[in-house]
C-alpha cells in the first residue's frame, strides 16, 4: 500500500529530480537517469500512475 505524500515531500521529490536531470547531457542520460530511479522506487512509481 502507497502511503500518501505531503505537499513538502512532492515539492522535494520533484526538485531533486529535475535538479538531476537538469545536469543531463542527451535524452539518453535522461532515460538512463530514469531507468536507476524505477530500479528503486520499488513499485511506487507504477502504483502512482496506474
Amino acid at each position: 500500500m502507497v502511503e500518501e505524500l505531503t505537499n513538502k515531500q512532492l515539492q522535494f521529490i520533484t526538485w531533486l529530480i529535475t535538479t538531476a536531470t537538469d545536469k543531463c547531457q542527451s535524452i539518453e542520460e535522461v532515460r538512463e537517469l530514469n531507468k536507476e530511479i524505477r530500479l528503486h522506487s520499488d513499485g511506487l512509481i507504477d502504483d502512482m500512475v496506474m
